[in-house]
């Protein structure tokens, strides 16, 4: 392998990792209640403000920045990061039982509406009260220009060395309490048969709730560590979020497993477009990679693992 063709993966890496948390955030909620969360990206940005907001010092182009003054700003910037995935949790907590509970019935198209209603809600609030400029949160992982290892002639940047391998103990986390914890065991019977889990005494509303609360967790973290490279704006996450739903849509919807994997693959062809096709710029290598995804999806319209059986348990 060249070590230009060895860059170029390297350097697909980090935002690999946070197609892929995004990914599987639309994935846990998919699969549990059929709601495709168009929100999840606004969700995350609306975080990776409360991030912004710890990291800076009191500033009048802020709303609320009086209030957050009196908690010590600035914090460092893993609390604030850390901040930004509790206040997602709550958020995504809050969606689910104020919004998506009451509007659950026989067909999820109600939920998706009003999913499509709070993106437009939470992006119109974010101009509002902070309009277009760009916040910088900063990383939590050293990031000047000798921030790196050289591996075979390509640099390994330490910032992609601890996205990925924070969102891998993340998402390491998130198994081993599916896998080996009662609640796991509660959310995969609410997978698998909701009317089932309710007989045995599984409070579904609830296990769904902390499902949307985990799901937005995961997304305030991609946001507040991709906002160490893109800045906080209301548009942070528009790209990011298409490229997470292609990403599940890819690996197949409603899979865990095909989320990661859709997520690093888009990653690196996106790199791989731009890094070698000469009519492909990096603002347009969306529109290529969408087009690949469809022929992808031609020839297997379940996606590389296919769509989850028991997704098709959980919406019937």
């Amino acid at each position: 392998m060249s070590s230009l063709l060895l860059q170029r993966l390297f350097d697909a890496l980090s935002n690999g990792a946070v197609y892929a948390a995004l990914a599987l955030a639309l994935t846990l909620v998919f699969r549990t209640t059929g709601v495709l969360n168009l929100a999840q990206g606004e969700m995350a940005m609306i975080s990776a403000y409360v991030a912004a907001l710890l990291r800076s010092e009191a500033d009048p182009r802020f709303a609320f920045s009086d209030w957050f003054a009196r908690l010590g700003t600035p914090w460092p910037v893993w609390a604030a990061v850390a901040a930004a995935v509790v206040f997602g949790a709550l958020l995504g907590a809050v969606v689910h039982r104020l919004i998506m509970q009451p509007l659950e019935g026989e067909t999820p198209l109600p939920q998706v509406g009003a999913a499509l209603g709070l993106f437009l809600l939470i992006n119109g609030l974010a101009f509002m009260w902070w309009g277009p400029q760009l916040r910088d949160v900063g990383s939590p992982f050293p990031n000047e220009i000798d921030d790196h290892v050289v591996l075979l002639g390509a640099r390994l940047r330490y910032q992609t060395i601890g996205v990925v391998a924070t969102i891998a103990a993340a998402l390491g986390v998130l198994a081993f309490v599916q896998r080996r914890t009662k609640l796991g065991l509660a959310f995969r019977a609410v997978i698998s048969n909701p009317s089932g889990a309710r007989l045995v005494g599984i409070k579904v509303g609830s296990v769904l709730m902390i499902g949307w609360a985990v799901a937005a967790a995961l997304g305030a973290l991609g946001g507040g560590l991709i906002a160490g490279q893109l800045f906080v704006g209301p548009a942070m996450m528009s790209r990011l979020i298409v490229f997470a739903l292609a990403a599940a849509t890819l690996g197949g919807l409603g899979n865990p497993k095909g989320a990661l994997v859709g997520g690093f693959a888009l990653a690196g062809l996106e790199t791989l477009l731009v890094g070698y096709v000469s009519f492909v710029t990096s603002d347009v290598a969306l529109i290529y990679t969408l087009g690949i995804l469809i022929i992808v999806l031609l020839v297997r319209p379940g996606g590389i693992f296919g769509t989850d059986v028991a997704l098709r348990r959980a919406v019937s």
